[in-house]
């Protein structure tokens, strides 16, 4: 946004992080923490080394229920 004064402020940042970044934090290299640091100014080193062994699975499941459920389902995230 900019002012009267003409400043400039950042009100939001929306950077389409991929759901697989959960992999990458789980392997040690976390991306959005590097991101932010170097949109601070701050320097980020190169990531040297990595956990072995990790895997993701992004699991989704489709189902059909009765509406009169719904309230169940929002407040305790079962039927």
């Amino acid at each position: 946004i900019k002012t009267a004064n003409n400043e400039y402020y950042l009100i939001e940042i929306n950077p389409r992080i991929p759901a697989w970044v959960y992999l990458a934090v789980g392997a040690g290299q976390n991306i959005p923490e590097a991101l932010v640091k170097l949109a601070i100014g701050e320097t980020v080193p190169p990531y040297k080394s990595y956990q072995l062994g990790k895997m993701f699975i992004r699991y989704s499941y489709d189902m059909i229920g009765d509406i009169s459920q719904f309230e169940k389902l929002s407040m305790t995230g079962e039927l």
